[in-house]
């Protein structure tokens, strides 16, 4: 019998941990499980909308490489995630092991001026759980920050229509990354409506889909589909989403 996939994440996820490289992308040596344009833009983000010196909650910190990043802009950082091994900063930040697939809120203690969810909406079984979490956690008037791929885009369209799966979303990524719940963009305003958000800003960030790399064919349908989408979707390959708790 198959092992159950989220125990084979876990195991990913602890095996991780034991790799102390930083090859690849990386912040002051700890590595950005992520592209780096996201924890770049979640910088410039954080610095745009948290107080200085606020109290932020990095969920999913993976290594620690936004926490530092963001640490080192002034801000007071707290990181969770499922497996504490591959925290690397636990001698320097607080830290605190969750499932997400359950009430976490309950753990911290105390309310954040911001948060950063980047990359792992998509992970979670149920996005309106984790997004009431999240705003529990939130002191009024705080911001969440929150990355997901992007399945909106003319190219991840022209994906879905060719090989009836989500781009990012197929079995490999399923079996191997976790991506078990893709949130498409309106999917995702009603879910912060509902959760008592105020109305978010959104963009993306990454590349434009369908690169040089992609079939002729793909990228023309992409690109027809990016003409005909009636509502300027965000064509690159990340959401980018502020919210702001009343």
């Amino acid at each position: 019998m198959a092992r159950d996939t989220g125990l084979l994440i876990l195991d990913a996820y602890r095996s991780a941990a034991q790799d102390d490289t930083a090859a690849g992308a990386n912040y002051k040596g700890l590595k950005i499980h992520a592209l780096p344009a996201i924890h770049e833009e979640v910088e410039k983000a954080a610095v745009r909308t948290f107080p200085p010196n606020g109290g932020v909650l990095d969920i999913a910190s993976g290594s620690g490489a936004l926490c530092l990043r963001l640490h080192d802009r002034g801000f007071r950082l707290t990181g969770c995630d499922l497996v504490t091994e591959n925290f690397r900063l636990r001698d320097q930040l607080p830290f605190v092991e969750v499932n997400l697939n359950l009430p976490f809120s309950e753990k911290f203690g105390q309310r954040y001026d911001g948060i950063t969810a980047t990359e792992i909406i998509e992970h979670v079984e149920n996005p309106r759980h984790f997004l009431r979490e999240c705003f529990a956690l939130l002191k009024p008037g705080g911001t969440l920050i929150l990355t997901t791929p992007n399945v909106d885009s003319g190219f991840g369209r022209a994906v879905l229509i060719r090989s009836g799966s989500f781009r990012w979303f197929d079995h490999g990524h399923y079996q191997v990354d976790g991506h078990i719940t893709p949130v498409p963009l309106f999917v995702l305003r009603a879910a912060l409506r509902e959760t008592g958000f105020e109305p978010p800003v959104v963009s993306s960030v990454g590349v434009r889909e369908g690169s040089i790399f992609s079939g002729w064919r793909i990228r023309a349908f992409g690109w027809l589909l990016r003409r005909l989408d009636p509502n300027d979707t965000p064509q690159m390959e990340i959401l980018f989403v502020t919210a702001r708790k009343p």
